[in-house]
């Protein structure tokens, strides 16, 4: 749905941009938090909730392995990822 968004917006998604990314629930978010840093990403939240932040573009090639990263942490650390977000950039 974001990426559709973008494209009705006129953005391909090829730009790099400031992206979150939204984890939940009651699981390991210490160690989501750790993970996550090492893979270079910025980490905040607190209590049930953990955002990741990193620049990146989001076209379909570049983000469908970070996506599949994201569920799979998601699932590690007993977390519900509940999506992500970005600004919509034009050329």
């Amino acid at each position: 749905m974001v990426r559709a968004s973008l494209a009705a917006h006129g953005d391909s998604g090829i730009t790099p941009r400031h992206t979150l990314f939204y984890f939940y629930g009651e699981g390991d978010h210490d160690d989501l938090n750790e993970v996550a840093r090492r893979a270079g990403f910025l980490t905040k939240g607190q209590d049930d909730a953990t955002i990741l932040e990193t620049t990146m573009a989001v076209d379909e090639d570049s983000f469908a392995p970070v996506s599949a990263m994201m569920q799979s942490w998601a699932a590690a650390f007993q977390l519900d990822y509940d999506g992500w977000e970005c600004a919509v950039v034009t050329n």
